[in-house]
């Protein structure tokens, strides 16, 4: 039983790890060009845009170890999902505000994603045998660069077709 529900978990956290792949830190840097030709900023911009996820990440992924332990890494996985899905689909009207309420959106999604894989090894922690513990982390992780590459093949055809705003309600939904 242990080991039935040990590998849906990994299942589910693998799409997680693809997904925050996809449209996290590495995310943006797909739809940066296309965003700062239509917003017109310049590169000293798309640097601070690109760096504010990156501060939020590092305002909560000790914090997200923390409360993975003391409320369980599904609670605390199943709100940061919430969380940076949300303020994905956010981003756009964020970036139409303007510059300081698209800092203020990707700094919260960066602190929404930054309990992903603390919430995920509590998660191994408790649902995981020890001895598959090295080949689940193996394969979660291998969800990051698989969400890169899909990212990387289907931001373009989205942003081509839809437009850059797209892209994030796209995968914010996911």
């Amino acid at each position: 039983r242990l080991f039935f529900y040990g590998w849906a978990i990994v299942s589910i956290t693998f799409a997680t790890a693809m997904i925050t792949a996809g449209i996290g830190g590495y995310g943006l840097s797909f739809f940066i060009i296309p965003m700062s030709e239509d917003l017109g900023w310049d590169v000293a911009t798309q640097g601070t845009v690109l760096s504010a996820f990156f501060i939020g990440y590092l305002l909560t992924q000790v914090v997200g170890g923390w409360l993975a332990d003391r409320y369980g890494g599904k609670a605390v996985l199943a709100t940061g999902v919430l969380l940076w899905s949300l303020f994905t689909i956010l981003t756009p009207p964020a970036a139409q505000l303007g510059l300081g309420v698209l800092l203020a959106a990707r700094i919260a999604m960066g602190m929404g994603e930054a309990v992903t894989f603390p919430a995920i090894y509590s998660l191994y922690s408790r649902w995981m045998p020890i001895q598959e513990r090295a080949r689940a982390m193996a394969f979660n992780n291998s969800g990051i660069p698989l969400g890169t590459v899909f990212a990387l093949i289907v931001t373009p055809v989205i942003v081509a077709s839809l437009g850059w705003e797209w892209a994030f309600y796209l995968f914010g939904g996911v």
